[in-house]
């Protein structure tokens, strides 16, 4: 599965996080629930049509589902550096890039380091709005005492 080891586990934190069931997800996708639970628990990969009518079932666009994809993948490779008693935590700076199935590129070297920097300009990019708008709604102290 290599990049995609991940997949299953993002499709059910974003449905825990939506609060719906697995029951409610399948039916509203047009897909069995034993299907659904196969996809979630990582025992088959979902095809694109299947994954996007899951996805518009969540109300989780492309981007958002991809930028979570990518959070699980670093957690778990976090963790995993844990495990083997390696330093530990990965710096904030150094992006954690799932590896490619089989080590291999579909695209051209020059492509492929040409979509990776893009890809994380935009997660950096998306990092920066989504700690904004979730400081902008904590006050901060000084705001919270009251004015002479």
């Amino acid at each position: 599965m290599g990049m995609f080891a991940n997949l299953g586990r993002t499709l059910s934190l974003l449905r825990e996080l939506r609060g719906k069931s697995q029951a409610r997800v399948a039916r509203e996708a047009g897909i069995g629930k034993s299907q659904l639970s196969k996809y979630e628990n990582g025992k088959e990969l979902p095809k694109l049509d299947s994954l996007e009518k899951v996805l518009i079932a969540l109300q989780v666009g492309y981007f958002e589902f991809f930028y979570t994809l990518y959070l699980v993948d670093r957690r778990a490779a976090d963790l995993e550096l844990k495990e083997e008693g390696e330093a530990g935590i990965i710096p904030e700076d150094i992006l954690y890039l799932p590896p490619l199935i089989k080590g291999e590129s579909l695209l051209a070297e020059t492509t492929d380091q040409a979509f990776r920097q893009v890809f994380t300009d935009l997660l950096l990019l998306y990092r920066r709005v989504f700690e904004q708008v979730v400081l902008a709604a904590v006050p901060e102290p000084e705001d919270l005492e009251p004015a002479p």
